[in-house]
């Protein structure tokens, strides 16, 4: 630890304070790094008393009232501060001694300057440089895609042919066009197909968590073009300016149990600070508990959510207005009914082949009334799902074949990453991302 010059006069008085002091109670930010903010200067002071630990998780009146009548004691969070020790001495071997390496090499190759290497930075760096080599290097690939529309009772529905292992890729697309072709044919003189095996269920989807820093960055990146740094920046000051929302710097979606006894206190806030809310928060159901709300998987921080505090909504810039509304959002879907749709799913045999349809309609809106754009599961739709409704199918049935349509179509390189996205791609890099966004 330097103490600069410029801060020298404040660090003087703070050391001499702490040899005064019998007690010590910590009151940075509550994560790791608040944490070796704190305790390095307690370490280089040579304090030895008592310390105590404040834990904030919101900055409204409510929060610190009840985080000060359960001050916890040091040794519950001593574990932070030799984590950050080990992160931040990683840190510093791992660039000082690479950096020089690596310079050094670079120079040999005739590259000028200084070539940073960072435990973080350089496989970020890495698999941009990987996409970006992917995308250059990509050669487009013809494949096809046969697909049928077919008919039943008036109803007008499309399937899509499940092309023999032989004829395929890897990703299971038909690259040999003289068999799509051919059975293009055979389809077309058949003129029917049968209905081989047909399954409907019912499939409900809760919303969406709330959100994490990465989370709120992803979406932040995807709506509104915001880098990482400004939705940081912007999530910082709701919390500590505005007192609008809770904890920025956490890399969890969700909410402990025991703070659902806090749910009439939060909507009453975000009631008071925007009246014009009121029609919304009509229709929710306070007493809902979604998969949120779970304490297993909270880790030091619970999600970001609006705080039991109203405030000046009038007071926020534009990109606030936008960052606060769609946390405001995701925390109300919560008290929303799930959104359920009707999943059939049916194959058909035309000359021979094998085809496939997924239809889903929606039956219950659910919390889409609040999140319209949110995505359906990774799992749901592909070439084959329609929203449109299916006609009544049994096995046995017969449809008639109104058009066999051959489409080619072409591989499409990956996209550049967008701060966005790399975000995503990180967090799946052993969690590479979840603290670097900090």
């Amino acid at each position: 630890m330097v103490v600069k010059d410029k801060i020298a006069r404040q660090f003087n008085v703070i050391r001499r304070l702490l040899g005064k002091a019998d007690e010590v109670v910590i009151a940075t930010d509550a994560d790791r790094e608040g944490e070796i903010i704190a305790r390095e200067l307690l370490d280089y002071c040579g304090y030895t008393g008592v310390v105590r630990r404040l834990w904030l998780s919101a900055l409204d009146e409510s929060s610190i009232r009840e985080a000060l009548g359960r001050i916890l004691p040091g040794e519950k969070t001593a574990r932070l501060y030799e984590a950050g020790k080990g992160r931040s001495r990683a840190d510093w071997l791992t660039g000082i001694n690479l950096t020089r390496l690596y310079t050094m090499k670079a120079r040999e190759c005739g590259v000028s300057g200084v070539l940073s290497i960072g435990r973080v930075q350089t496989p970020t760096l890495a698999m941009v440089v990987r996409r970006d080599a992917e995308i250059k290097n990509f050669i487009p690939v013809p494949y096809w895609q046969l697909n049928l529309w077919l008919e039943k009772d008036n109803v007008r529905f499309r399937a899509v042919w499940v092309a023999a292992e032989q004829y395929c890729d890897a990703e299971k697309r038909c690259v040999n066009v003289q068999a799509a072709t051919s059975v293009q044919s055979q389809c077309r003189q058949a003129g029917v197909a049968v209905v081989r095996e047909v399954s409907s269920k019912r499939e409900k989807t809760p919303p969406p968590l709330c959100f994490s820093l990465g989370t709120l960055q992803e979406v932040c990146s995807k709506k509104f073009g915001l880098g990482a740094q400004a939705v940081l920046d912007i999530a910082q000051s709701l919390y500590e300016k505005h007192k609008a929302t809770t904890y920025p710097r956490t890399d969890c979606g969700y909410l402990p149990v025991s703070m659902h006894k806090e749910v009439p206190e939060v909507l009453a806030a975000v009631a008071n600070t925007d009246p014009d809310i009121a029609p919304e928060l009509a229709k929710l159901s306070p007493d809902i508990v979604s998969r949120v709300w779970n304490d297993k998987k909270i880790t030091a921080h619970h999600a970001i959510i609006p705080t039991r505090q109203a405030f000046n909504i009038g007071a926020l810039s534009d990109n606030e207005l936008r960052v606060y509304r769609l946390i405001r959002q995701h925390y109300l879907a919560q008290f929303l009914p799930v959104q359920e749709a009707d999943v059939t799913e049916a194959t058909f045999v035309v000359a021979g082949q094998l085809f496939g349809t997924r239809g889903r309609v929606e039956v219950v809106k659910g919390w889409r009334v609040f999140i319209a754009d949110a995505p359906h599961d990774e799992d749901e739709g592909g070439d084959t799902e329609q929203t449109m409704p299916l006609p009544v199918l049994a096995k046995g049935d017969e449809c008639r074949l109104v058009e066999a349509e051959l489409k080619e179509m072409k591989t499409t390189p990956p996209r550049h990453y967008t701060e966005g996205t790399l975000i995503a791609a990180m967090k799946n890099a052993a969690g590479m991302g979840e603290r670097v966004r900090h």
